[in-house]
């Protein structure tokens, strides 16, 4: 075993090495032979009323101009923590102990003034929520102007205004002089996100920590704000370190990349060889665990075993150890130090078994049993000879638009549902998907009203939504239908321990006492809980773990159709892979049918049968899953598809991305003529007769090809 020192020693020179040998990623400011931002052997503790949480352990990394280095793991690992460490704002409970430098300066000694000099100047961040970062009380002009005065005391109020419009327009937001005196409440969340970086670049730092920038954002303004991450990066030369659970987005964006688990690096080295032959097994289980939008679904997806490691007394040896597919004695009594890998320069890992995967190149399948799914009990029987579950026909939901005091009076409308129509079959997944906006949660909430919707049509399993239903008849609806939330602790009672939280559907359909009793055990084993543990409370469980509660209290009346919305999208992909899997199981034993609404695309194409987009409360495409995202019809469709950050650098490099102009128009305008015209990439290569046809005629959902089978349909006049 080789002494840290030397190891660092390596991974200086690894670092250096894999800086000069990609010049395409070079900053404004050029190449340069020393790092900015160097962290050695960084500790962080907390004290808290179990003991000492140690966040981040032995954290080593430098960071050079113009470069993305990318922080990866789960929940837990240190990512967040380390850095709050280098901007020092982590608070006096935390003891942190190493180095960090800055340009050679060390910042650890720093007071918190000392700190705010360089904070903003030299090293800026932008935050995963920028609505907790922007104060709701000032103007976007007046917080730009704060970053900017803060440390360039003596511009005057012209320079200011000229550098902040600059600002604006270089992260892409329209109509800069009058976005200025506008709110954080005013701002979309992607638009208040470029305002956050707006502000990080405003003293055309050297450093930029992104942390977790993308995680709630749609897919398009992921994407948006990315390209603007890069522009950003091009324009100051600034290094940035990005911090994120999403291995699609950091394929696309890192030069390197350290993974950490337990608060240490487990595995360091370039993207492509992260990617190409990754030698540490947590590092192939975060792989294997993420669903891919551009491969066809053949196989499950592999959660990694377990739960991460409680940060307090940890146990002895490699802290993946009880996880690990390849855990021997050694590694439950010595933790492994980051050692160099054999034949392959810049690649470190701490992995006892590191010689062996490299010697019998060892892969994720090699590593993690990929197992097979149950077959579903409607395997093999077409579509249209499957019962009907749910169709909706020509749905509407409008919300009054008001203004006034005491005595309001109404002054337009949110259209927030506009014409919906789809139907769903036994056994069968159909996804819908769409912006932040586009009406696929209240589509979800009107159905669950079990009542005659606005306007429109909804019949469930034969039986028509009137406004009058008999009591009884309603009762069994309930049963037949369920919700699942996409937080699941708004949902769970925290006052009540997990048995009576999966009691209470039960007890309202009238269950006897000892059938639910029966039923709750049976429940926890199907969504793979200890039935020991229900006498517990949600705040005792993990996020994926609270979410198999929800899904078991959904399933507890036997449904023959959930609705979810979001299930998965706050959760670590591992977690993530475990929900999925669950579902699709529950699915082929029960043949219950979901209609799931999601905004992440790979995660539809790995669960969905069918697929319908959605726009401004419209369905503009629906189809087969593989015929929709194969042969995407729809521009809009075409662009969301594009968008999607796949978990392949070299696929990322080469993608053609369709990036959407501007912001979704608002519910409460009024379009004679296609609601996406004016964001529609297609539009300036339509002649002026096509164009006026755009403006003027609203497109119908139509079939697109009559003699095929699949039932694709899109809403274009030129699809």
């Amino acid at each position: 075993m080789r002494g840290e020192t030397g190891i660092m020693s390596d991974e200086r020179n690894a670092s250096n090495v894999t800086t000069n040998t990609n010049p395409d990623t070079t900053g404004a400011q050029g190449m340069a032979s020393e790092p900015v931002i160097s962290v050695r052997d960084l500790t962080v503790s907390f004290a808290s009323e179990a003991g000492t949480v140690r966040a981040v352990r032995g954290m080593n990394f430098d960071l050079y101009p113009g470069k993305t280095l990318g922080i990866v793991g789960e929940s837990g690992s240190g990512k967040s923590v380390t850095s709050m460490a280098i901007m020092g704002l982590l608070d006096k409970n935390a003891s942190v102990k190493g180095s960090i430098t800055y340009h050679g300066e060390e910042l650890l000694s720093k007071s918190d003034l000392e700190m705010s000099e360089i904070r903003g100047k030299g090293i800026a961040m932008v935050f995963q929520d920028p609505l907790s970062a922007l104060t709701p009380v000032f103007s976007i002009g007046d917080q730009i102007k704060e970053a900017l005065v803060t440390h360039n005391p003596k511009m005057t109020e012209q320079q200011i205004h000229d550098r902040s419009i600059e600002l604006m327009n270089l992260v892409g937001i329209p109509d800069p002089e009058d976005r200025l005196k506008s709110f954080p409440h005013e701002f979309s969340g992607g638009m208040r996100q470029r305002v956050m970086i707006a502000m990080a670049i405003a003293n055309d730092p050297d450093v930029i920590i992104a942390d977790e920038p993308t995680t709630a954002l749609d897919v398009t303004i992921q994407a948006q704000v990315l390209e603007v991450l890069r522009k950003a990066q091009r324009e100051t030369g600034a290094a940035v370190i990005f911090i994120t659970h999403d291995l699609g987005v950091i394929a696309g964006v890192a030069d390197d990349i350290v993974v950490m688990y337990a608060g240490r690096p487990v595995e360091k080295a370039d993207v492509d060889s992260i990617f190409d032959h990754p030698a540490m097994p947590y590092t192939m289980g975060l792989l294997g665990a993420v669903p891919r939008s551009d491969r066809e679904r053949n196989s499950r997806l592999v959660p990694i075993p377990g739960s991460p490691m409680n940060l307090v007394n940890m146990p002895k040896g490699c802290p993946f150890a009880p996880r690990c597919p390849l855990a021997t004695d050694i590694c439950h009594t010595t933790e492994p130090a980051m050692e160099p890998v054999p034949g392959r320069p810049g690649q470190f890992v701490a992995c006892h078994r590191t010689q062996e995967i490299v010697d019998k190149g060892l892969t994720f399948h090699d590593v993690y049993t990929v197992a097979e799914a149950a077959k579903s009990k409607f395997a093999g029987i077409p579509r249209d000879e499957r019962k009907m579950v749910l169709d909706v026909k020509h749905m509407r939901k409008t919300f009054p638009l008001t203004a006034g005091g005491f005595l309001r009076r109404k002054i337009g409308e949110v259209k927030a549902v506009d014409d919906v129509t789809l139907d769903v079959r036994e056994g069968e997944t159909v996804a819908l998907v769409g912006e932040s906006g586009s009406g696929k949660s209240t589509t979800l909430m009107e159905i669950m009203e079990f009542k005659q919707p606005q306007d429109g049509e909804i019949e469930m399993f034969g039986t028509k939504l009137e406004h009058k239903i008999p009591r009884e008849k309603r009762r069994e609806l309930r049963s037949a239908v369920q919700y699942v939330f996409q937080d699941p602790m708004s949902s769970l009672d925290p006052r009540l321990p997990i048995y009576d939280i999966l009691a209470e559907p039960m007890k309202v359909q009238h269950y006897s006492k000892e059938q639910i009793r029966e039923r709750i055990g049976e429940l926890m084993r199907l969504v793979e809980l200890n039935p020991d543990q229900v006498d517990r409370f949600p705040t005792q469980f993990s996020g994926g773990q609270r979410q198999r509660i929800a899904i078991a209290r959904a399933l507890s009346v036997n449904p023959k159709l959930v609705l979810l919305d979001e299930p998965v999208s706050a959760l670590d992909v591992s977690i993530q892979a475990g929900v999925i899997n669950l579902l699709e199981d529950l699915q082929n034993k029960l043949g219950v049918a979901y209609l799931f609404v999601a905004h992440n695309l790979s995660v539809v194409r790995h669960i969905s049968s069918r697929v319908a987009v959605m726009y401004l409360g419209r369905i503009v495409e629906s189809g087969d899953t593989e015929d929709v995202f194969e042969h995407p019809l729809h521009p809009y469709t075409q662009a969301l598809i594009s968008a999607v950050p796949v978990p392949d650098p070299k696929a990322e490099r080469t993608r053609q991305r369709i990036v959407l102009e501007g912001e979704v128009p608002s519910p409460t305008e009024t379009f004679e003529g296609c609601p996406f015209m004016g964001r529609c990439p297609l539009m300036p290569k339509l002649s002026a007769e096509q164009q006026a046809r755009c403006r003027g005629e609203r497109p119908a959902l139509r079939p697109y090809d009559t003699s095929r089978p699949s039932g694709h349909q899109v809403a274009c006049h030129f699809a």
